[in-house]
This record gives C-alpha cells, sequence and structure tokens, in this order.
C-alpha cells in the first residue's frame, strides 16, 4: 500500500509539473503572438477624449511632402526634482505626439531628446536653437521646447506651455512645414512715386 500510495504521489507531482510547464509555454506563444500583431500593424489606440495623438489629414499631408531627413530636437528637463510633475506629464505628452509625427513620416523624421541641465552641453545648444528655460514659481528652470531643422532651415517652438495641449499638432506641423517651404514668395511692387529713391516716368 506504502509503494502504491507513493507511486500516486509521484505521479500527481508529475501530472503538476507537466501542467506547469504546458502553461509556462501557452503563456509564451500568447505573448509572443501579440508582439507579431502589434508590430505588424503598428498602429496606436488613441483612447483620448479629443484624439490629442491622432494626426489630422493636413498634418499627414505636411508630411508626405518630406523628401529628406528632418530632425527634430526635443528639449524637455529631465530632473525630478526641477521638474513639477504636472509638467513631467506634459512633457511624455509632447514626446508622444512626436513619436506619432516620426511613425507617419516613414522614417523621414528624427527626434533627438536632449536634457539641458544647467552650464552644460545641451543648454547651449538648446539657447542656440531658440529654445529657453522657463522660470517657475519655484525659482526653477524647466526647459520643454523644441527646434525642427532641414538642412538649413531652422524654426524653434522656445516653449510647449500646458494651456495649449489641444494647439501642440499644429505648432509642430507648422514647424515642419515652413522649414521644409525653401521657395521664398516673389513680391512685384507698382508704384507712380519713386520708391526705390529713383524718378518715375509719369507716362509709365
Amino acid at each position: 500500500i506504502e509503494l502504491f500510495l507513493e507511486g500516486m504521489m509521484k505521479k500527481k507531482q508529475f501530472e503538476t509539473l507537466l501542467f506547469s510547464l504546458v502553461g509556462v509555454g501557452a503563456m509564451f506563444l500568447v505573448v509572443v503572438a501579440f508582439n507579431y500583431i502589434a508590430s505588424a500593424f503598428k498602429q496606436r489606440i488613441d483612447l483620448t477624449h479629443d484624439k490629442l495623438y491622432t494626426l489630422s489629414p493636413g498634418t499627414k499631408a505636411i508630411l508626405k511632402r518630406l523628401d529628406g531627413p528632418v530632425e527634430v530636437r526635443l528639449y524637455v528637463t529631465q530632473g525630478a526634482k526641477e521638474m513639477p510633475a504636472n509638467f513631467k506629464v506634459f512633457g511624455q505628452r509632447v514626446e508622444d505626439l512626436l513619436n506619432e509625427f516620426q511613425q507617419n513620416s516613414q522614417g523621414k523624421i528624427e527626434v533627438k531628446k536632449h536634457n539641458p541641465e544647467p552650464d552644460s552641453d545641451a543648454e547651449d545648444l538648446a539657447r542656440s536653437d531658440g529654445v529657453e528655460g522657463q522660470m517657475l514659481p519655484n525659482g526653477e528652470s524647466v526647459y520643454l521646447g523644441l527646434a525642427v531643422s532641414y538642412l538649413d532651415q531652422k524654426v524653434a517652438i522656445p516653449f510647449f506651455a500646458p494651456e495649449r495641449e489641444k494647439l501642440m499638432e499644429y505648432d509642430i506641423a507648422r514647424a515642419v512645414s515652413r522649414v521644409i517651404t525653401t521657395e521664398k514668395p516673389v513680391v512685384g511692387i507698382m508704384a507712380s512715386l519713386p520708391v526705390f529713391g529713383q524718378p518715375m516716368n509719369p507716362m509709365m
């Protein structure tokens, strides 16, 4: 009887181990399948009320016009002490929106993130790009802006204000559009007065 009971216990332990291995294997397959499907579609679900991270048709049309690499340098303070919680959350939203721009640009937009600490090379680069730190009521200076560059063109957004969150896409899309629009408008002047300092023929 003891041998029988011992055999039953060993059999039960073996079945438990077998079922555990099967369960782990099944979970592994589920995770692999989920990652494969997610990478195949590469689309995000925008659950925000105002669809803040779903790019508009106008923005997508601008991104389709890109014929060369556009660099976006994002300057955002990373220190937990310097960056208030609300600005940190808002900064993450800016990054999420930039990721959507990058994803919809077919690799034409490259986002580089910098942490402009005081007296650092990143801070010097931010200032040269036209991005300045904003003084908070607690006396700390924080950065949350970007610069868009293409060839010899550069446009800066000095600071993202949280109250303009609904206009973030417009601001970024306008900056991208400005750097890729290299043709200058031609202006013609018609006047009967000597606007260029030279006498004019009154018959003309």
